[in-house]
């Protein structure tokens, strides 16, 4: 590794404990006032929004004072929920006098557990106390949209956002019920106004941060939103993964790759966490470092086809290109329509001279996009070296007017070459 790259390492491997230290500080300022009621809640809130959930109930549970106590137990409980915890939620909505409010609280448990007609019974029983509660159209919109009764979701998500305009819930459920419809503007504006709702939320920020680096492409616009997310909330390892993949996309291979690793410090098996490390590890070009990686990922999800893409990679550059061949041939079954893939298993099939098999895979490319430039590219290649120059002029002229990157004044020369002598047929 190079002075620069370990610099950059050094660097980055201190940027997660620097971020967490910044949150604890911001926590120790509400410590003081937690002597009182209403400061115990505020602090038990930040506490849940930091994920420190078990220190977070210990607070609120705490809380003595009559007038407050409801409010308490009510937080309480939205702790084990986020927690996704389903016995310690519903022992903690219990605690919570009878009433609309431990209603709603159960039904939410009841989804943590996934539980959608038991969560609809306590729901039915909090509506015939009142309708018009901004909680229970919450957690309705909620329950329909696990249902899969998305229109009704909607509608429940709407009436919560009128009721609560402060809270970002609603948004957020109707930021998520847009981009399950695949209408991405809507999508965006629902989770932007998530953030306007509370710009200091970090579910706001992770998934309008999740939308643009995955929707949308846009890495850079990303990026403050997944470090705001884990700063307020350090050792989140949904949030650190995607605040990995945009540092990688942003260049930041070094900084990514520190971000995978506290990940899977706080959970070995983050979904995507295995395969980002990965590809940090290939940016920074240390191949024999990412295959690790990316084979633990394939033995998470099976069903990964980025992880065996990059295992592919990996195997590329340690010269092994049988098995990097059969790693395309995994990613391909996995992603049959990615046509970044198949050209990658053809490229190398090339190199290794099989001919017929790297035309099999360029042709499937090109029935899917025939303008897809890079492919036609390729195609051309190949004709000329099997002699057939009519074909290979009409793909490499095509591919002057395709889609696509390509080096046009690499391909105009090509062309120029087919008016010279033939050379001898690659078999």
């Amino acid at each position: 590794m190079t002075p620069m790259k370990t610099c950059l390492l050094v660097a980055a491997l201190t940027l997660v404990p620097a971020v967490a230290a910044a949150q604890e500080s911001s926590l120790a300022a509400l410590r003081p006032g937690a002597s009182t009621p209403s400061g115990a809640i505020a602090l038990g809130r930040a506490l849940r929004r930091a994920g420190h959930f078990d220190e977070a109930a210990r607070v609120l549970n705490g809380v003595r004072d009559p007038s407050l106590r409801a409010e308490a137990r009510w937080e309480a409980a939205r702790v084990r929920i986020d927690q996704g915890a389903y016995r310690p939620a519903q022992a903690a909505c219990n605690a919570i006098p009878a009433g609309q409010r431990r209603r709603v609280c159960l039904a939410r448990a009841y989804l943590v557990w996934q539980r959608v007609a038991l969560a609809e019974r306590e729901l039915n029983a909090a509506r015939s106390m009142s309708a018009g509660d901004g909680e229970l159209q919450l957690a309705t919109g909620d329950a329909r949209r696990m249902a899969a009764d998305l229109s009704a979701a909607e509608s429940a998500y709407r009436e919560a956002a009128q009721a609560m305009p402060d809270r970002p819930e609603p948004h957020l459920g109707l930021g998520a019920l847009a981009e399950v419809a695949q209408r991405l503007d809507d999508a965006e504006a629902a989770y932007r106004r998530a953030v306007a709702a509370d710009p200091t939320d970090p579910h706001s920020a992770l998934a309008l941060g999740q939308f643009l680096l995955r929707r949308r492409g846009n890495a850079a616009a990303a990026l403050p939103l997944l470090q705001r997310a884990t700063a307020d909330r350090p050792q989140w390892p949904e949030a650190l993964t995607a605040l990995g993949e945009a540092l990688v996309a942003t260049g930041d291979a070094a900084a990514g790759r520190a971000a995978f690793e506290s990940a899977l410090r706080v959970s070995p098996t983050q979904t995507g966490a295995q395969a980002g490390l990965g590809r940090a590890l290939l940016a920074l070009q240390l191949w024999a470092e990412a295959e690790a990686p990316f084979r633990r990922a394939i033995a998470q999800v099976g069903t990964d086809a980025s992880a065996y893409a990059g295992l592919a990679e990996v195997l590329e550059h340690t010269q092994r290109e049988p098995e990097a061949m059969q790693a395309w041939d995994g990613a391909i079954d996995r992603a049959p329509g990615d046509s970044a893939i198949r050209l990658r298993a053809a490229e190398l099939a090339h190199r290794t001279q099989q001919n017929a098999l790297a035309r099999a895979y360029v042709d499937r490319v090109l029935t899917d996009a025939p303008r897809h430039a890079p492919a036609l590219v390729l195609r051309g290649i190949i004709a000329t070296e099997e002699g057939d120059r009519n074909a290979a002029r009409a793909a490499l002229t095509a591919a002057l007017s395709g889609e696509g990157a390509i080096d046009r004044a690499a391909v105009e020369q090509r062309l120029r070459e087919l008016d010279q002598p033939a050379r001898p047929r690659r078999r």
